[in-house]
């Protein structure tokens, strides 16, 4: 990798902090912070009760991955997966496409905290997407439909028609196109020999020479996604569950909304949510959406009559519920870390620096960084 290119990505970032920064300031400018402070210490000691959501969707997360290490004959305790995911969802908020930062974790964690190969757990993460994706596509349309009427009435002045519900329903097509795709991996069909093969084919003998060597690997993941698209009762299990995570995502919005006083309406939580999902994929690259998402929730809630100091408190409160779950993430990581056994280090490297490993990530991109891989 050239040598600017960390100088490259950290004026990138910064870039992309401060954007994010200037579109936040913007969509609440002129807002009375002293009212919105009231409106968010208002909650008092109920304030602790927009925890519990995330917690519970945490939870429903790792038993869906639970449901899919049954699938290829792994087991794992509920809590030792309810730490990872808490701990990797973390990583997610924070980096920028943090997404390919917290698979990467999750795969590395699965190994020295569950005894699962790397493989296996690449093979894991890449089966959440696919049902998450899934998952989240039926929840897109549920919400747009559900809140309908509030979508509408975000429409109507700027756009002069209830084309809103319409353009959220079909956004659905995005997560369900990358589900569709990442599917077809699970048909049971040999994929990735079907590559190792082709490269094999190639004029070159050193690319000949390392499909060669990534045979093995190509084989045995083969048949782990085979193992995981066969046992359809478990992959249905884990779409019902990863749908209730993300309806816990609503009711989570419903919570603070209301906290903050704002009207206890589902629905509307929903639409928001959803209208909100559109923007956020835009900002994908900024940690947590920064800006982007705050943007969208001050548009929405302003065009349901929502007032400004209001929209600010639930920003504020919803902000400052992800900094305490990135706070413990970042801690039950340190924790994880620490347990980890020498020999799972050992086993970690020695299958990161294996030949399929090498083969595809070439003589030095394999190699196991000090564990896990964050």
């Amino acid at each position: 990798m050239p040598s600017g290119s960390p100088a490259i990505r950290t004026v990138a970032a910064i870039a992309v902090v401060t954007a994010a920064g200037a579109l936040l300031l913007k969509a609440f400018a002129g807002v009375d912070l002293a009212a919105a402070w009231r409106a968010a210490t208002g909650a008092g000691r109920w304030a602790p009760i927009i925890l519990a959501p995330f917690a519970l969707a945490m939870t429903l997360d790792a038993a869906g991955i639970g449901v899919l290490l049954r699938a290829l004959g792994r087991r794992a305790s509920l809590a030792r997966l309810v730490a990872i995911r808490i701990a990797t969802e973390a990583l997610h908020l924070t980096a920028p496409a943090g997404f390919l930062v917290a698979d990467s974790a999750t795969a590395a964690l699965l190994d020295t905290q569950c005894g699962v190969p790397v493989a296996e757990g690449a093979v894991i993460a890449i089966a959440r997407k696919w049902l998450v994706t899934r998952s989240h596509a039926a929840y897109i349309v549920l919400g747009a439909f559900s809140g309908a009427a509030a979508l509408g009435a975000v429409s109507l002045r700027p756009l002069g028609g209830h084309c809103l519900p319409w353009a959220v329903a079909a956004s659905a097509l995005a997560p369900l196109s990358i589900s569709i795709a990442l599917g077809a991996g699970f048909q049971g069909r040999p994929a990735l020999l079907r590559l190792q093969g082709a490269l094999g084919r190639l004029p070159w003998p050193a690319v000949r020479a390392r499909a060669m060597r990534w045979r093995p690997g190509a084989v045995a993941v083969d048949g782990h996604l085979a193992r995981i698209g066969a046992a359809r009762a478990a992959t249905r299990l884990a779409t019902l569950i990863y749908f209730g995570s993300w309806l816990l995502e609503a009711l989570e919005t419903a919570l603070i909304l209301r906290l903050v006083g704002g009207p206890l309406d589902l629905g509307i939580a929903m639409a928001a949510e959803v209208g909100v999902s559109l923007v956020r994929s835009i900002g994908n690259v900024a940690p947590a959406g920064l800006g982007v998402q705050d943007a969208g929730y001050a548009v929405l809630f302003e065009a349901l009559g929502v007032p400004a100091p209001t929209t600010a408190a639930f920003v504020l409160l919803k902000r400052g519920k992800e900094l305490v779950w990135i706070a413990g993430g970042y801690a039950l990581l340190a924790a994880l870390r620490r347990r980890v056994p020498d020999e799972s280090v050992r086993v970690a490297r020695g299958v990161a620096g294996s030949a399929p490993m090498r083969a595809i990530f070439g003589e030095t991109g394999g190699a196991a960084p000090s564990h896990p891989a964050v």
